[in-house]
């Protein structure tokens, strides 16, 4: 994995060249050696439906005097724990990062990072659980105030990886998102979209016709079932 800058906006005729390796003297820092990520063309039951091949996110602290400070968030396969993100953290605007991470995420994809105006940094992410025939797709939000030594853990979604089964790939597709606006955090993820409130620990909200006691999806005449596919879900969490 490795991190370039540009200290011009790209505006230089050498653009993002800023950053050279401390090892070797090539553009660009390296951050881990070795790492490989395979891609999958389908998902597979084992792999909770998701196609998977890589995942990437880097964030700035946005706060005066602290834009040194950078994360970055990368997938890797793992032979222990499968697909696993690993977040690794650098104050001297890329030169030097932390020699281990600050969190993994073991059988995890989409990852995405954000740095609010406090300098919480927050990642959001997509955890296989369980075993066949039982998995699950878990959506967390794991926020750190303190620079990532310790993480807080908010549970999204907990949505079964077999419901509905899959007509395409991506099953959840390759990307969730999140911002951050002032002290809040904005998100948006992919997930089963069965009716049921033990799927959405938060609570949820649909713009679509649902019976919840019957863990039903409706039609617009909210008389007849329709089946359960895949839908985006967005998200705000405060400071």
């Amino acid at each position: 994995m490795v991190v370039v800058r540009d200290d011009k906006w790209g505006d230089n005729a050498a653009p993002f060249e800023a950053l050279k390796d401390s090892t070797d003297g090539v553009v660009g820092q390296c951050v881990a050696r070795g790492t490989t990520n395979s891609f999958n063309r389908n998902g597979l039951a084992a792999s909770g439906q998701q196609r998977l091949g890589g995942t990437l996110s880097i964030a700035v602290d946005p706060r005066n005097g602290k834009s040194g400070t950078v994360y970055l968030a990368w997938g890797a396969d793992e032979a222990a724990t499968g697909f696993t993100i690993h977040v690794r953290k650098s104050t001297d605007r890329g030169v030097t990062w932390s020699a281990s991470d600050i969190l993994t995420a073991p059988r995890a994809t989409n990852a995405a990072l954000a740095v609010n105006a406090d300098g919480v940094v927050a990642l959001l992410y997509q955890q296989l659980t369980g075993t066949n025939p039982s998995l699950l797709w878990e959506t967390h939000l794991r926020r750190s105030a303190n620079g990532g030594n310790t993480w807080s853990d908010l549970t999204l979604a907990t949505t079964p990886a077999s419901t509905p089964v899959k007509t395409f790939d991506p099953y959840l597709g390759d990307y969730d998102h999140l911002l951050a606006v002032g002290s809040d955090f904005y998100g948006i993820f992919s997930a089963s979209n069965v009716p049921d409130m033990a799927h959405f620990p938060q609570g949820v909200t649909y713009q679509r016709n649902a019976n919840f006691n019957a863990r039903v999806l409706l039609d617009v005449n909210n008389q007849h079932s329709v089946v359960p596919s895949i839908d985006p879900f967005f998200f705000r969490v405060g400071a």
